[in-house]
């Protein structure tokens, strides 16, 4: 079974940075991603920074329940701000690498699939492979925040998770 690794902000739905995480929407083929990726053997983890946890603006929101209603098989998040230098923060590897201890993956057969160079950077960083979407911050991924994650490059660049996900199970089927 392949981990595909899914950020949520930006990626899932919402704005690029969501100050408040009630005010998260997915976008239209989220859900749809989600099942697709399951129904064709895949596991759909989310792994998220969440620094509204840290500056006390998520008001209690119940990521969990959110998680469980949009499929997914597990998630990691990052309930830190930047000033905390903490190791699980993105761009670094700490959420995967708490993936990885837990279920003991081979992280050369997992996918990251996100909108930001933080995700293709904590991807690359950790060998799997990576998915751009070009929803979020996708295009500055691609072009003024290129540079930062100039080591790897995306196997697919889609216009969203739906496209992510239809690309994975055609290549995977």
């Amino acid at each position: 079974m392949i981990t595909v690794f899914i950020d949520r902000d930006g990626t899932m739905g919402g704005a690029p940075a969501v100050e408040f995480p009630q005010d998260y929407t997915p976008y239209n083929g989220t859900r749809e991603a989600f099942a697709l990726l399951t129904k064709h053997g895949f596991s759909p983890m989310i792994f998220t920074n969440q620094s509204c946890i840290a500056r006390g603006k998520d008001g209690g929101y119940d990521f969990a329940a959110e998680f469980r209603e949009i499929g997914a098989a597990d998630w990691f998040i990052c309930p830190h701000d930047s000033d905390d230098h903490c190791r699980c923060r993105k761009p670094k590897t700490g959420l995967l690498e708490q993936a990885q201890e837990k279920y003991d993956l081979d992280m050369q057969q997992c996918v990251v699939i996100g909108d930001r160079w933080s995700d293709m950077l904590a991807g690359g960083q950790m060998g799997c492979r990576l998915i751009l979407v070009r929803t979020g911050r996708g295009e500055e991924s691609l072009s003024c925040d290129r540079e930062k994650w100039a080591d790897y490059a995306p196997e697919f660049v889609a216009k969203d998770l739906h496209e992510a996900a239809e690309y994975l199970c055609k290549i995977h089927p």
